[in-house]
């Protein structure tokens, strides 16, 4: 066995404590949904209270905004634990590591990583909500947030979206990444020719990966902007327009 390996046990995880967990709610902000609700519908049509279309929008507004609150869920959970396995110890460079440090590294890229892929839900449960309010008209298994947000009628909650979509377009970058193309978080130790010199060159960019404190700072960004622009929809968005 190599002097270099590093031999993770079972016993070396620890789940985040009651204490650690407390110290972390407390810098996570509130994600808001929307309250929005579908009641008694046969009720409403039988009474002519409302129209077909208004308790189908209604519905659908209900069924959007319970998903969006159990992904704001998700959201929050992967970010607190995440800032807890950050919290522990992870040094800026390789040969400061001691042992703990290897599993809070492997913890934070872990719940990292899967942070941004919430953070995609969130934003696309977000635009498949606004479809519903404004009856844009978009099928629903061809949404992105790009298309709807030109086709929003209210110049404040463009707006909004718009913000949101620049704060966050650094995270959008990093989740792409994980997802798409090179991992962000380890050294892109690819070999690389440089044609002019039909040279072959390996291990050029050691330092290429983005740093956890990087991503770290990355994730508080992006969960306060997150928070916000949901807030701010939410005083904006009434359920009956």
């Amino acid at each position: 066995m190599s002097e270099n390996t590093i031999i993770i046990k079972a016993s070396d995880y620890r789940y985040p404590s009651r204490d650690e967990l407390k110290a972390v709610y407390k810098v996570t902000p509130e994600l808001s949904s929307f309250g929005y609700v579908s009641e008694y519908p046969f009720i409403s049509l039988a009474s002519n209270e409302r129209t077909i279309h208004e308790v189908h929008r209604d519905d659908h507004l209900q069924y959007w905004d319970g998903v969006l609150l159990n992904r704001n869920g998700a959201l929050a959970h992967t970010y607190e634990n995440a800032i807890v396995h950050f919290t522990r110890g992870i040094p800026d460079k390789i040969k400061a590591y001691e042992h703990q440090n290897y599993i809070n590294r492997m913890q934070f890229d872990y719940y990292a990583e899967i942070f941004y892929y919430h953070f995609a839900t969130v934003k696309d449960t977000i635009a498949q909500l606004l479809n519903v309010y404004y009856q844009l008209g978009f099928d629903i298994s061809k949404i992105y947030f790009k298309d709807i947000l030109i086709k929003i009628p209210n110049q404040k909650v463009k707006s909004i979206l718009t913000n949101f979509a620049r704060e966050t377009e650094l995270t959008t970058k990093y989740r792409n990444s994980y997802t798409h193309r090179t991992p962000i978080n380890y050294p892109d130790t690819r070999s690389s020719i440089k044609l002019e010199e039909s040279k072959l060159i390996y291990g050029s960019a050691p330092d290429s990966f983005v740093k956890s404190a990087v991503i770290k700072a990355n994730l508080n960004i992006t969960i306060h902007s997150v928070a916000k622009m949901l807030s701010e929809l939410k005083k904006l968005l009434p359920q009956k327009i």
